[in-house]
């Protein structure tokens, strides 16, 4: 998907609330790594997300008490991530599987993963490369 986007609201796991130049009202699920169309203006966006079963699923409130119970909670710029991605079977088998992280590392980390495994189907099996960001050179005048 291209286009500009503005950000409205981000939840507890780092998926993000987008507008786009449409107006249309876009869920990026970072997790899956999959997009949705959830109200075509934000007037609907915001009369939908004042219902308390919109609120649940799209904030994932039961998910964030359950992880707050266990002491992972986000501060600002950050977010409720998995130490091995739920998009993977294995993360199930993971008794503590979270963690609190930069929200923006991980953001971009996830949609890094989502790019390596896109041509993969499900189930299928990964080999993934996790690279240093290159260091930036400096240049002293």
């Amino acid at each position: 998907m291209t286009g500009s986007f503005r950000l409205l609201a981000v939840n507890p796991f780092g998926d993000h609330f987008l507008s786009s130049a449409q107006g249309t009202i876009l869920l990026l699920d970072v997790s899956s790594g999959e997009i949705a169309t959830i109200a075509d203006s934000e007037e609907e966006f915001r009369k939908r997300v004042a219902e308390l079963a919109n609120q649940n699923e799209w904030f994932l409130l039961e998910d964030e008490r359950r992880a707050a119970q266990k002491g992972y909670v986000p501060g600002k710029a950050e977010c409720i991530g998995a130490k091995i991605p739920w998009v993977f079977k294995e993360s199930a088998a993971m008794p503590d599987n979270l963690y609190v992280a930069d929200l923006y590392e991980y953001v971009a980390f996830m949609g890094d993963l989502h790019r390596q495994i896109s041509d993969v189907a499900n189930g299928g099996k990964v080999q993934l490369r996790v690279e240093p960001e290159p260091r930036k050179s400096r240049v002293d005048h």
